[in-house]
């Protein structure tokens, strides 16, 4: 079977399940503007920092401790106060590579996982008692069989995870890739390899699960960065402020001016030739070519934090739970791009070989998602093991 990427694998586990769609709440659309972006009624007025696509439709994590997600009929909160049922402020999320599941992060150490056919949440706050605030996390592999966890924070710090055959989380010895600035962003394009940027320029390169790093930039960059996206060796985006996104291909990087304003670039997010970034003043631009991105101006002014390339929506969130959004026809909307991602080895390109019917959520019958079960997680310490 050819490979395909999560989207791929997302959109047609979406397809197999078109009879039944899970219903997430009622909707109540506002006004329509460039780009065909739409703000929709949002289940929380607190701030929504990152999102992610799953097998059940989009996901946001936020203030409180928040998680939503969108279903036929609207955006619904599913997880309220966090896994630990104490507000904290969750700052990023991401979906494991069959769409099952989502793991999310925010301050005090708080990680939840939170398994959308199950719908199970399982709190696995502060491993190793580490309770500094994390900023964002990656996720490979399948939900409960061999997930891979990357967790970054405050104070520089990685912290990765490994699902054992007893269902505990194992956890390495916990390095710094950058020295102990700020990690705003990471993201894997295989198992063992991705990406990490800094608050101060620092961007990092493994190939070993993150065990060691390699700084590969950015020396001449003058601004903060946010976020970034990871593709591949030769294809890495880093949202920065200034209105800024650069570009590594594998030899330099290329600042690229998205922004007429120079308003900051919070969130960015690529899959494939696709790609979204969004910031402050409530703009959304989209890849056109590897150089080259469209701005929307949206009917909001809002600061955007995180953006998502869905099988069915892609979406934004921001400040006020504001939640944009737009439907995601059968043709890929990229423009056409020829710059394919390669890996420069024999890494699989974040993909996987999941069939769309191990996806197949049981959506004849279900209820809203909602949060049916608790489970405090168990980690190991590798080095005790």
């Amino acid at each position: 079977m050819p490979e395909q990427t999560r989207r791929d694998v997302l959109r047609l586990a979406t397809a197999s399940t078109a009879a039944g769609v899970l219903t997430l709440g009622s909707a109540a659309t506002a006004q329509s503007n460039d780009g065909g972006w739409t703000q929709v009624e949002s289940p929380t007025g607190k701030a929504l920092n990152d999102a992610v696509d799953t097998a059940a439709g989009p996901f946001a994590a936020g203030a409180d401790g928040n998680v939503v997600a969108r279903g036929e009929d609207g955006w619904r909160k599913v997880v309220a106060y966090g896994p630990q049922a104490r507000n904290r402020r969750l700052t990023g999320i991401d979906a494991t590579d069959d769409g099952k599941a989502v793991w999310f992060v925010g301050g005090s150490g708080v990680i939840g996982e939170y398994n959308v056919e199950t719908q199970t949440l399982t709190n696995y706050s502060a491993p190793g008692g580490k309770t500094s605030t994390w900023e964002d996390c990656a996720v490979q592999g399948a939900a409960g069989e061999n997930e891979r966890v990357s967790f970054v924070n405050g104070s520089g710090e990685l912290l990765v995870g490994v699902r054992q055959d007893s269902g505990a989380m194992q956890y390495e010895e916990v390095v710094k890739p950058g020295g102990g600035s700020t990690i705003p962003g990471i993201d894997y394009y295989a198992r063992e390899a991705g990406h990490v940027c800094t608050t101060s320029q620092f961007v990092g390169e493994t190939t070993d699960g993150g065990a060691t790093w390699e700084q590969i930039g950015i020396d001449f960059a003058g601004g903060a960065f946010f976020d970034l996206a990871s593709q591949g060796e030769r294809d890495v985006n880093v949202a920065a402020g200034s209105g800024i996104v650069y570009r590594y291909d594998g030899f330099r990087w290329t600042p690229h001016v998205v922004d007429d304003q120079r308003r900051a670039i919070r969130g960015i997010d690529r899959n494939g030739s696709d790609g979204l970034a969004a910031g402050d003043g409530g703009a959304i631009y989209e890849r056109q070519s590897a150089g080259q991105w469209r701005q929307h101006d949206t009917a909001v002014e809002t600061k955007l934090d995180g953006v998502a390339i869905g099988s069915s929506y892609a979406v934004a969130v921001g400040d006020g739970g504001t939640i944009l959004e737009r439907q995601v026809g059968n043709d890929d909307p990229a423009d056409g791009d020829d710059n394919e991602t390669t890996t420069g080895d024999d890494n699989e390109t974040n993909t996987t070989a999941i069939t769309a019917a191990a996806l197949s959520l049981d959506a004849s019958a279900a209820e809203p998602l909602s949060v049916e079960n608790y489970v405090e997680g168990e980690w190991i310490d590798a080095s005790q093991s």
